[in-house]
């Protein structure tokens, strides 16, 4: 007795025609970073290892706060945790871009706790308001340049490595750095 074939079956076989790399399982290769504008033609990477998640945050989510650091847009929530936002290129001393946003596109790492901020896990949660996420990259670790003698000097304190991609240098941010940058912490 032969069996008939289903609609579902049918179209099961018909998109596997149609679509076969959705079929196929393909291994992803290299680490996986984030990818995003610092400034102008300035490109960064961030790895998915720090990066908590990313947002688009309405500017009124973010309560100021007075007497800080020009470069902290404020205090935020997401997911029941509080965390300070900082405006990334002006804190790297680039023009201030994105301080009269309406929307901020905020990605949100994992640092140390500071000796103020100690939090259950052993981390705390900091925002980097940046101009624009451009998504996802894998990168083999053999792409990556830890000789960083040709950075920028006020990118070189929170730079680990760079890489070039689609004709553009790339410089890997380690969040910690960023997390101690002395422009958070005025005198």
């Amino acid at each position: 007795m032969t069996q008939q074939p289903t609609a579902s079956t049918t179209s099961l076989s018909r998109l596997q025609e149609l679509l076969p790399q959705l079929f196929q399982s393909t291994q992803l290769t290299g680490q996986p970073y984030l990818r995003f504008m610092v400034a102008e033609g300035i490109g960064a990477l961030l790895s998915m290892e720090h990066v908590q998640e990313s947002l688009i945050v309405e500017a009124e989510q973010i309560t100021l706060i007075p007497n800080m650091a020009r470069s902290v847009l404020g205090l935020m929530n997401s997911r029941d945790q509080v965390f300070c936002v900082v405006n990334l290129p002006q804190l790297l001393g680039y023009p201030d871009i994105i301080g009269s946003q309406r929307r901020y596109r905020v990605i949100v790492v994992r640092v140390p706790p500071s000796d103020y901020q100690r939090s259950g896990n052993g981390e705390a949660l900091l925002g980097l308001a940046v101009p624009q996420i451009q998504g996802v990259t894998r990168l083999q670790e053999e792409q990556l340049q830890t000789e960083i003698a040709a950075c920028p000097a006020n990118l070189s304190p929170y730079v680990t490595a760079t890489c070039q991609q689609d004709e553009q240098t790339l410089y890997l941010f380690y969040p910690p750095f960023l997390a101690k940058a002395p422009a958070l912490y005025p005198t």
